[in-house]
């Protein structure tokens, strides 16, 4: 957040009387807290020697998240150039109960401050249930960790547990326990149990004797029919909703029709089964780990009442709200209710010595219950019915209720019968049982989805200053000349396979996203933005090739950027999130991006027009690979060794070598391939057949002859591109350079008037266009252009504004003469080129 201390500025905390004290008793965790001293009270002593409220606020808003059972630790408070506002960045889990987290700490701070009373509980509460709302629980959660420890990257695709493990075609998907290649025929046929009793039994497994019923009648029908205890449920349902347990009497039997009732018209009235509730967990066809639950209940000391036992038991420290501890605090509900009803018992009443008296229909542990894990002491033969079940009804994950008094006994001897087949079976129970060793089921899952030797999507990640949208083009079109499908997000839009699905600027995390779970490409190559790191980050969390290829001045001034060393450590975030198996490309032509050269990491590769550049040398020296130009020839040099890739002048892009910037990227697009180990010969065949048009790369490199003159389009957008095109057009052209201009809004006017400067030397007419205002007012873009071009000394005559930048196209046209170059830097692309693709069609037309 960015925050404004006001007043606070002039009182740090040890200037605040009673401050540190009112605090530490509100927050006595907060002793625990090292700060920069590196042990427990570092904080503290802080605060007595004087610290400021963006630093306070920071250390408040953590604790309150790991007091609502999210453990982060995380966070730093930046100066900025404004006196007062600060940049305080805190760690979360779960995103909004981190945002909440964050506002809570400048009410408390300010609270402490006045001496006002603050309701903890009430906010630690409020973040417990956004926690438990928005966080994952513990089953999705366990695989997506899972993956993670094998490098396998997780999207989270809505707020509750859908999740994408991997990215484009090589992801798997899984909701909870539910798999991407889970049977949705399987799933409905696991929901309907008496027919997975059917199925079952025909198999010869043994199931409970009952019957479906559809009223009251045929309920109690089917209870004397079996003439002892049953079971009621619908027939349809999860959770033991609408379940009521051991029916003894006609009474009982009707309440717990009603109950099932609500929640399905059909009825399943079966034999109770005595014995323990376990529950065999299977995993694509194997047997992989064994509960014994019990429901949530009290037992009676023939003093307390039921409701004070519930309380005595909740006191337990491993109980907690949700998820957040081994075993979750039992609440008193509708099915508490109605089975102390159907016992005609109430909360008041106090069970005998050691009477025990049921909470809950199962044995789950969300509602309470308790788990002991049993996974060794399964008979094989138990083992083998259970992974039969499964397959029986076609679950990759299926969890297996049975009854059975003795499960280490052979399957006729230990009573057992199955009463359910469960898709999407929680993990928890065997996760962390209340008793017994955990079990890493989630390993055999990401076993199923992930077998040993699975593809993963490659990533490629580029930043720069200037050229990324021509690199990651080119990387592009290589990887597709080669015979894969590619996904691009880039500053003109998303490609998927070359083949345009959205226009804009996509070069952001937005953009990374929507190429990252796109099941069709098996590779990504991402444009990264300046803005979009600074605002919301990389939108990706590793990626296997990193390239920066410049960093210029341009956006300094914005986003709390305002040095270029503020924009080197920004922009180096590409190459600090390289895998370590991946490679890290840099251009060593440019001294701000070799300053971050310690940040890159994988295998570095370094670029550079100069073969005789000292860094190239030293690297080469050192055993790294270098991609630069000797004797017109593009070559990859390690150790002694250059390998030919092409001559320059068959790099199309490169306008026969003429155009500096675009060897550049071609390099660094070169350096981006071998860091990918895309064989040589597709390097070269994707280098060489990659043009500067207006289909492969639109806007950047654009030229047009219309015979008695030429047009350039090109997105120069900032002084240095500007300066970068001053000694090429001479060789494109010996005519009058006009140039249709604009500058971009979102600029400082420093940035922009600079950008003036830049064009004055360049051109010989220019006409102005406020094509990009941003949230300036109309027209002001260009005055500030305007500026720059006169104080550089531009003649006053040779500018021209066009006040409806929808005319600007036809302002440049009407002032070519023969032998001219026209030079657009456009916008938005689409409009531009399609003017000036009818204009070439008339010049066809007329020839």
């Amino acid at each position: 957040m960015v925050l404004d201390i006001k007043e606070y500025e002039g009182r740090p905390s040890d200037k605040i009387e009673g401050f540190s004290d009112r605090l530490v008793s509100l927050i006595p965790t907060l002793r625990e807290h090292e700060c920069s001293i590196g042990k427990p009270g570092g904080f503290i002593q802080r605060l007595q020697n004087g610290t400021w409220a963006g630093h306070i606020i920071e250390h408040i808003a953590i604790e309150l998240q790991c007091l609502a059972g999210m453990e982060v630790t995380y966070g730093k408070t930046l100066d900025t150039s404004q006196k007062g506002v600060y940049i305080v960045v805190c760690r979360y889990l779960v995103e909004s109960a981190g945002l909440k987290a964050a506002r809570e700490a400048v009410s408390l701070f300010e609270a402490v401050v006045e001496e006002k009373s603050f309701d903890m509980g009430q906010v630690v509460s409020d973040l417990k249930i956004l926690r438990e709302d928005d966080m994952l629980g513990p089953t999705t959660w366990s695989i997506v960790k899972e993956a993670k420890s094998r490098g396998i990257p997780f999207i989270r695709l809505n707020d509750n547990s859908y999740i994408q493990l991997g990215y484009g075609a090589h992801q798997k998907r899984i909701q909870a326990s539910i798999t991407s290649q889970t049977s949705a025929i399987a799933v409905e046929a696991a929901d309907e149990k008496t027919k997975v009793k059917e199925h079952l039994k025909k198999a010869g497994i043994p199931v409970p004797y009952g019957q479906m019923v559809s009223t009251e009648e045929e309920a109690i029908a089917v209870f004397h029919d079996i003439g002892a205890a049953v079971v009621v449920k619908p027939d349809v349902g999860n959770h033991g909703k609408g379940s009521t347990i051991k029916i003894t009497d006609l009474d009982q039997l009707k309440k717990a029709f009603i109950a099932a009732k609500t929640y399905c018209s059909d009825i399943i009235v079966e034999e109770y089964v005595h014995g323990g509730d376990f529950r065999f967990l299977v995993i694509d066809g194997k047997f992989v780990a064994a509960a014994n639950r019990e429901p949530a209940h009290i037992i009676g000391n023939g003093k307390s009442t039921i409701k004070d036992l519930i309380q005595e038991i909740n006191a337990d420290p491993r109980r907690g709200f949700g998820h957040e501890k081994v075993l979750t605090q039992i609440d008193i509900d509708d099915m508490t209710e109605r089975l102390l009803s159907l016992r005609g018992l109430s909360q008041q009443y106090s069970p005998k010595e050691g009477e025990k008296v049921y909470l809950k229909t199962t044995g789950n542990l969300s509602q309470g219950g308790t788990a002991t894990d049993v996974t060794d002491e399964v008979n094989p033969e138990i083992r083998l019915m259970a992974e039969r079940a499964a397959r029986i009804i076609g679950l990759d994950c299926a969890g297996v209720d049975a009854l059975a008094t003795d499960i280490s006994l052979p399957l006729d001897q230990a009573g057992i019968k199955v009463v359910e087949i469960n898709a999407a079976p929680g993990f928890r129970m065997h996760l962390e049982p209340t008793n017994g060793r955990p079990r890493n089921v989630a390993k055999p899952i990401v076993d199923m989805l992930f077998p040993e030797g699975y593809a993963q999507t490659p990533v490629l990640a580029v930043t720069g200053t200037n050229g990324k949208t021509t690199t990651c083009k080119l990387i592009s079109h290589a990887l597709k000349y080669s015979g894969k499908s590619v996904g691009l997000a880039c500053t003109t839009g998303i490609l998927i396979d070359g083949i345009s699905i959205l226009t804009g600027d996509y070069s952001g995390p937005e953009g990374a996203e929507i190429v990252l779970r796109e099941p069709t490409v098996d590779h990504i190559v991402l444009e990264v933005a300046r803005g979009g790191i600074a605002r919301r980050g990389l939108g990706v969390k590793e990626v296997d090739v990193g390239v920066l290829l410049n960093i210029g001045s341009d956006h300094m001034g914005t986003d709390w950027i305002e040095t270029r060393e503020d924009l080197s450590l920004l922009k180096s975030t590409v190459i600090e999130v390289v895998k370590k198996s991946g490679a890290s490309v840099l251009n060593a032509d440019d001294s701000v991006t070799m300053s971050v050269l310690d940040r890159a990491r994988g295998n570095i590769i370094l670029f550079s027009l100069d073969p005789n550049n000292q860094k190239l040398k030293e690297h080469v020296k050192e055993g790294g690979a270098v991609v630069t130009v000797d004797k017109r020839n593009v070559i990859i040099r390690t150790g002694e060794l250059d390998i030919i890739v092409c001559a320059l002048e068959e790099i199309p892009i490169t306008f026969g070598g003429l155009v500096d910037f675009n060897i550049s990227n071609a390099l660094a697009a070169i350096g981006a391939l071998h860091g990918l180990n895309l064989p040589l010969d597709q390097i070269r065949n994707g280098v060489m057949t990659f043009y500067p048009s207006a289909n492969q790369n639109p806007g950047r490199m654009n030229l047009f002859d219309f015979q008695k003159y030429k047009v350039l389009v090109d997105y120069c957008h900032n002084p240095e591109a500007a300066r970068a095109l001053a000694g090429l057009l001479p060789r494109l052209s010996q005519g009058r350079k006009i140039a249709l201009c604009h500058g971009t809004g979102s600029r400082t006017d420093e940035q922009i008037i600079e950008f003036g400067k830049a064009l004055a030397p360049v051109y010989d007419y220019i006409v102005l266009a406020d094509f990009d205002p941003r949230d300036r007012p109309m027209g002001e873009t260009s005055e500030l252009v305007h500026k720059g071009l006169i104080q550089e000394g531009f003649k006053e005559e040779n500018i021209e504004i066009a006040s409806d930048p929808d005319k600007a196209v036809d302002r440049l046209f009407s002032k070519a003469e023969t032998g001219d170059l026209l030079v657009i830097q456009p916008d938005e692309l689409e409009p531009i080129m399609s003017q000036i693709m009818e204009r070439y069609r008339q010049m066809v037309t007329n020839i």
